[in-house]
Formats: C-alpha cells, sequence, structure tokens
C-alpha cells in the first residue's frame, strides 16, 4: 500500500512540475489572437478587401470574400482564411470551421475544414461584349 501512495505521489508532482504556466501561457495567446484581429482588419472591408463581412448566424460560419482575396494567390488565400478561423476559435492551434462566400454573388466558392482549406472549380467567367 506505501509503495502505491508513494507511486501515486511522485506521479502527481511530476504531472504539476510538467504543465506550462496556463497564465503565461494564455497572455501570450490573447496577444497572439490579438495580432490576427489586426491584421484581419487590414485585409477586410476597409483594407483589402480580401473579406467584406462574417455571417456568425450559421454553423459553420460564413464568411464573404471581396475582391482582393480572389487578386491574391494561393498561399496567400490559405494563410488568410487559416488566421480567420484561428481568431474566430480564439486561440492560434484551435480551428473554427468555415463556409466560404462570394460577397457580390452570395454563393458558395471554398471551405475550411477538417480537410483543410479548399475553393470549389468556378465555371470560367467570359465577358460578354456588345458587338
Amino acid at each position: 500500500m506505501k509503495i502505491v501512495a508513494a507511486t501515486l505521489l511522485a506521479l502527481s508532482i511530476s504531472l504539476v512540475q510538467s504543465m506550462p504556466a496556463s497564465g503565461q501561457d494564455f497572455k501570450k495567446q490573447e496577444a497572439q489572437i490579438a495580432e490576427y484581429k489586426k491584421w484581419l482588419d487590414s485585409l477586410g472591408p476597409k483594407g483589402s478587401q480580401f473579406w467584406i463581412r462574417l455571417d456568425g448566424q450559421h454553423r459553420p460560419h460564413r464568411l464573404y470574400l471581396g475582391e482582393g482575396f480572389y487578386r491574391a494567390d494561393f498561399q496567400s488565400q490559405e494563410r488568410f482564411v487559416d488566421t480567420f478561423s484561428n481568431y474566430l476559435a480564439g486561440h492560434p492551434q484551435k480551428f473554427m470551421l468555415i463556409d466560404l462566400f462570394d460577397a457580390s454573388t452570395n454563393k458558395p466558392v471554398g471551405e475550411f475544414g477538417w480537410g483543410g482549406f479548399k475553393l470549389y472549380s468556378q465555371p470560367v467567367r467570359t465577358s460578354t461584349r456588345p458587338n
């Protein structure tokens, strides 16, 4: 019985010592989320127009994308959506599911979920010019 008690005591002490200081971690996470917000605001409706609005009424959230998003390369688009997902989750290492919609047509254009970032294939847009 003494051996079991000593083992449990040693195990509990080692677990407590290996746990990170949660107060410090929380402040780091909070600072990181604040940086995400600042960056996302620069890309928002009053910035580069990567996104126009967010609809949090639905699950997953609906993020309406603007022209800035479509002009960006794929890596920039993915980084933006990934960061937005972290921001919505409120944690730099967690993610929120997001459905991506075109702000001008209100049609779905992609998603961010368990499978990562995905843009749906879009029909080729052709301009119709009068003859």
